[in-house]
């Protein structure tokens, strides 16, 4: 199919009635759980992924597009109303969002997140378009070499960025590539690790994986912590937002941070809450107002909401063009892709482009669906903030257990999601990684299929990963990024042991 009939086809399927209103239902979907406590967007997404089984590839993309946009967007309302960040991208909004709040500006609050939000939402989707042809014709020239290191780059630079202890996010990555091996193998047929159990035979489903470890795994934490005080959200709040002349003054912010945005965007594992604090440190350092950030500037909420949101198109190029999620929401585009038979890749942007252009139209739709309610239902998110935990979970587990048997996966993967949801809390609790986890999970299969495909070329031969070029520069800075988070460490404590010396 030529670019320009594959462009219109993909725009004319995003306005169609049924993706209109799937993308509505999501975006929805998105900015609900983006503002209820415990759920992120790959949360959101997780539970919605088995409702995608009824409809074709294009319309299940457009509906977690859907919920991935609108939930970058509702995670501001929590962290603008209690400074309590619904995802981890808007914990710098929530500085100088809730101190406006405080003196009574909370519509105004609210409006520098939605707006500039849109503007750099629209621009990453145009982004995303631009940044994958040339992507893609990279991509082609790729082996199983270069795909295999890509795939272990892809998971180093998640782990790299673990805070509590690197060593356990090896371990977490180590142990989704354990999960992937389990089932039928890839080159012989063998079945692997099934111990005799029959719902094993065909290993372990990336939706299942998905679900368990990052979406139940948050609401047994949520139980666990159910006796903590829910904070109470006044719905007595003004809700005017900003004149269009006060939206102009934040335009340099909003540019910033959507720039910033679509370069974080697209780097495996960086993803948007690193694009969201880097935007808030460099509109500081441009902005007229930068000495009064913490105090309700709204340059502060536009540059980091402009970046996360910028963040969301641009972050799926590298799943779209190499097939490699660098992040547990693209993790999670990944599972829907495979779950409709379609495989990511340049092969896709050759063989079924309108795919992707149903995605780039999805993306525009959402965002505009994402402006319209967000300036509709101010109040009504409030509202929805304020439902009891208990009530919220019983809902959200009922839903993942319907799902699964809806998926028709059978009784035992609703048991394999629970213990997979069991399993994520206990790595929450020591500290262990349930995305790295996630991310071993669906890239296990390509990393191993990868290795031993190379080593059939090189008749066993190790060399041939670092012979070629590119596998061996993927290599490299997948090496760099697990070192520099270990000498950044070792930095901080010898300064530390010098100080306490003097």
């Amino acid at each position: 199919m030529e670019f320009s009939d594959a462009l219109f086809h993909g725009l004319g399927r995003a306005l169609s009635i049924e993706a209109l209103l799937a993308v509505s239902i999501g975006v929805t979907w998105g900015i609900i759980a983006g503002a209820l406590p415990g759920i992120t967007a790959s949360i959101g997404m997780a539970l919605i992924l088995p409702f995608t089984w009824g409809y074709g590839a294009d319309i299940a993309l457009m509906l977690l597009a859907g919920v991935y946009v609108g939930a970058e967007y509702g995670g501001s309302i929590p962290a603008i109303l209690i400074r309590s960040p619904g995802e981890p991208s808007n914990a710098p909004a929530a500085l100088d969002g809730y101190a406006m709040h405080a003196r009574g500006e909370t519509g105004k609050a609210l409006g520098y997140s939605l707006v500039p939000g849109t503007i750099a939402s629209l621009i990453g989707a145009v982004a995303m378009i631009a940044l994958l042809a040339p992507l893609a014709r990279l991509a082609l020239s790729f082996g199983p070499p270069e795909y295999f290191a890509l795939a272990i780059f892809g998971i180093s630079a998640v782990v790299g960025l673990a805070r509590k202890s690197l060593v356990k996010g090896i371990a977490s990555a180590a142990f989704g590539l354990v999960l992937a091996t389990v089932g039928p193998d890839n080159l012989s047929g063998e079945d692997r690790f099934t111990y005799g159990i029959p719902g094993l035979l065909d290993g372990i489903s990336t939706v299942t994986g998905v679900i368990g470890l990052l979406a139940v795994s948050e609401m047994f934490a949520e139980i666990n912590q159910s006796n903590e005080k829910q904070e109470k959200i006044s719905t007595k709040v003004r809700t005017t937002l900003p004149s269009v002349i006060e939206y102009m003054r934040t335009l340099p912010a909003t540019l910033i941070g959507t720039v910033i945005g679509i370069i974080v965007g697209v780097m495996p594992g960086a993803g948007a809450t690193v694009a969201s604090f880097l935007a808030y440190t460099e509109s500081r350092r441009f902005s007229k107002d930068g000495d009064r950030y913490g105090q309700g500037v709204p340059d502060a909420i536009a540059a980091p909401e402009a970046a996360n949101n910028s963040a969301v198109p641009t972050s799926l190029v590298p799943l779209l063009a190499f097939g490699i999620p660098g992040s547990s929401s693209a993790a999670i585009m990944l599972g829907a892709l495979v779950m409709h038979g379609l495989r990511p890749g340049p092969q896709l942007l050759t063989g079924k482009p309108e795919f992707v252009y149903a995605l780039f139209g999805g993306l525009i739709t959402a965002t505009i669906a994402m402006y319209v309610l967000g300036r509709m239902f101010i109040k009504p998110w409030i509202y929805i903030l304020n439902v009891p935990k208990h009530y919220l979970i019983t809902i959200i587990l009922v839903v993942v257990v319907v799902g699964m048997l809806g998926l028709n996966l059978g009784v035992f993967q609703v048991y394999v999601v629970l213990i997979a949801g069991m399993v994520g809390f206990l790595m929450q609790r020591y500290g262990f990684n349930p995305v790295a986890a996630v991310l071993g999970l669906v890239l296990g299969a390509l990393i191993e299929e990868n290795f031993r495909r190379a080593l059939v070329m090189s008749r066993g031969s190790l060399e041939i990963f670092l012979t070629r070029p590119v596998s061996a520069a993927l290599l490299l800075l997948a090496l760099a990024s697990i070192a520099f988070p270990l000498v950044s460490e070792w930095r901080k404590n010898s300064a530390r042991e010098a100080r306490s010396k003097a």
